[in-house]
C-alpha cells in the first residue's frame, strides 16, 4: 500500500516540460492535445495551472488546468479553458487507492494556491487508450456535481460500418459528379479556411474558433497529429476535414468540417466522411465526431445527430463537474 508521504505535487513550470511531455507520450488517457507543443501555442490566453504528481523521482499523473487571462472568477480552477478536456492523467496501472492518495493531495494544494471551486471535464472515453471512471467517482465522492452534459457521437471503426441509407444517397450523387477525395497539401489549407470561414460566416455567423496561422503552426509544430482531407469536382475545392488523431490513443477526431454551396448539391462532405471511414480503421480504433449539443445547454441538435448517426456513429458523454474546494 502506498503511504501519503511516497507522493508528492508540484506546480507546473516550464522546466518541467520534457517529463510533462515523456508522461503524455506513454499515459494511459492523454491525447496528443496535452503535449506542450499543442497547449503552449494560446498560452497568452490563459496562466497555465497545471500540476505534476511524483512517486519519488517518477512521475506518475499530471492535472491539466488553467485559468482565462480573462477570466471573471479567478478562484475557479478549470480543466481547461482552452481545450475541450482537461484534469488527470496518469500512467497506466493506477490503482484506485493510489489516485484518491494523488486527488486528495491536489485539492490541498489548490486551496493553499486559492482557488475555491474546480470546474473539469474529464477526458470522454473516445479519446482515451485505456478508459477509467476513477476520476468521476472520487469527484462524486466529493461532493461535485455535475453541471453539464453533452453527447458526442463515435464511430466504432474496430467494428464493421453501417452507412444509413441518406448517406449511400449523397455517396451516389458524389460519383455521379465526379468528386474526387484527396489528403491534402500544405499549401491547400488556406483554400479550405476560406471555404470554411465562409461556410461558418453563412451558417452559423461566427469564425473558426483557430486562425489559419494558428492552425498552422499547431500543424507543424505536432507533426503527424493534423491531417487535412479535402473534396474536389474538377479543380474546384468543394469540401474539407480537418482531422486531429492520436494514433497511440487510437483515435481520430473531426475538428472541421465544411462544404461549399456546390459541395453540399453533389454530397462532397460525406464523400470526404465515408473515405474517413474507411480509410483509419487500419491504424485508429474510434473516429469522434464531436458533439451534437449546443455548448453549455445540452440542447441536442437533432439534425446534426442524425447526420452523424447515419454513418454508424453512437453517443457517448462529456460530462462537466463542479466541486467546492471547501467542502469534502
Amino acid at each position: 500500500m502506498l503511504l501519503p508521504h511516497t507522493i508528492r505535487v508540484e506546480a507546473y513550470t516550464p522546466s518541467h516540460a520534457a517529463a510533462w511531455d515523456a508522461l503524455v507520450a506513454t499515459s494511459a488517457n492523454g491525447p496528443f492535445l496535452f503535449a506542450r507543443p499543442f497547449m503552449d501555442y494560446h498560452q497568452d490566453r490563459f496562466i497555465d495551472q497545471s500540476w505534476l504528481i511524483w512517486q519519488g523521482t517518477k512521475l506518475r499523473a499530471i492535472f491539466v488546468a488553467a485559468v482565462a487571462r480573462d477570466t471573471t472568477t479567478p478562484t475557479t480552477l478549470v480543466a481547461h479553458p482552452g481545450l475541450t478536456y482537461g484534469g488527470l492523467v496518469t500512467v497506466a496501472g493506477v490503482k484506485y487507492a493510489e489516485l484518491v492518495i494523488m486527488l486528495d493531495l491536489l485539492r490541498s494544494a489548490w486551496c493553499t494556491a486559492g482557488f475555491q471551486q474546480l470546474l473539469v471535464r474529464p477526458v470522454p472515453r473516445v479519446f482515451c487508450r485505456l478508459h477509467s471512471e476513477s476520476f468521476p467517482f472520487w469527484l462524486h465522492q466529493q461532493g461535485a456535481v455535475l453541471s453539464n452534459r453533452e453527447l458526442i457521437s463515435v464511430v466504432d471503426l474496430s467494428q464493421p460500418v453501417r452507412i444509413g441509407t441518406w448517406r449511400r444517397g449523397n455517396l451516389r450523387k458524389a460519383r455521379r459528379h465526379g468528386v474526387v477525395v484527396q489528403q491534402a497539401s500544405v499549401q491547400e489549407y488556406a483554400a479550405f479556411w476560406q471555404l470554411l470561414t465562409a461556410n461558418l460566416l453563412a451558417t452559423y455567423n461566427c469564425q473558426p474558433v483557430h486562425t489559419l496561422a494558428e492552425i498552422s503552426g499547431l500543424r507543424d509544430q505536432n507533426p503527424g497529429h493534423l491531417e487535412l482531407w479535402v473534396a474536389y469536382v474538377g479543380e474546384e475545392m468543394v469540401a474539407g476535414v480537418l482531422v486531429f488523431q492520436d494514433i497511440r490513443q487510437g483515435f481520430a477526431h473531426t475538428q472541421y468540417i465544411a462544404g461549399s454551396p456546390r459541395g453540399k448539391q453533389v454530397g462532397a462532405v460525406d464523400a470526404v466522411l465515408t473515405h474517413l471511414i474507411q480509410e483509419k480503421p487500419a491504424s485508429f480504433k474510434r473516429l469522434s465526431f464531436g458533439t451534437s449539443t449546443k455548448q453549455g445547454t445540452g440542447t441536442v441538435n437533432a439534425g446534426l445527430l442524425n447526420q452523424k448517426e447515419g454513418f454508424g456513429a453512437t453517443t457517448e458523454v462529456l460530462d462537466t463537474y463542479l466541486l467546492d474546494l471547501g467542502n469534502s
